[in-house]
């Protein structure tokens, strides 16, 4: 093997190790970001299959929802529809505010006394309720 061959050989050994020192903190911080993501999914379904609510009674404008499920939420973020139409926020009051610890009701005034209404968490669960 003459001098130019052993010279093609350290430069492309060379170049392996550097591309390799390169490559190597890319690839270690996609890795942690994929195993970082991979914890928040499965966090985010742990939380989703903790919660359950359920819609207990209704009265006049006002339904009780009770939350059955083992995780505290936060009863302010919760979303109402009322026969299929969105609500916002003033269109329906929530009492109380705030934290919503498992098994504990709040009262949510709708303004309405027919129709279908489903409540909905922050996290997706939800249950409807008829109104005669």
């Amino acid at each position: 093997m003459g001098f130019s061959a052993s010279a093609v050989v350290v430069i492309f050994t060379a170049s392996i190790i550097y591309m390799a020192t390169m490559f190597y903190p890319l690839g270690d911080m996609a890795f942690h970001q994929v195993q970082e993501a991979k914890k928040n999914s499965n966090d985010m379904w742990n939380e989703k299959l903790n919660t359950k609510i359920v819609i207990t009674k209704w009265e006049g404008n006002s339904i009780t929802v009770f939350n059955n499920g083992s995780i505290p939420l936060n009863s302010s973020k919760i979303d109402v529809i009322i026969n299929g139409l969105f609500k916002s926020s003033p269109s329906y009051t929530v009492n109380p505010t705030g934290v919503w610890p498992p098994r504990t009701s709040i009262d949510v005034n709708i303004g309405t006394g027919s129709g279908k209404v489903k409540i909905i968490t922050e996290n997706g669960a939800a249950d409807y309720y008829s109104l005669p």
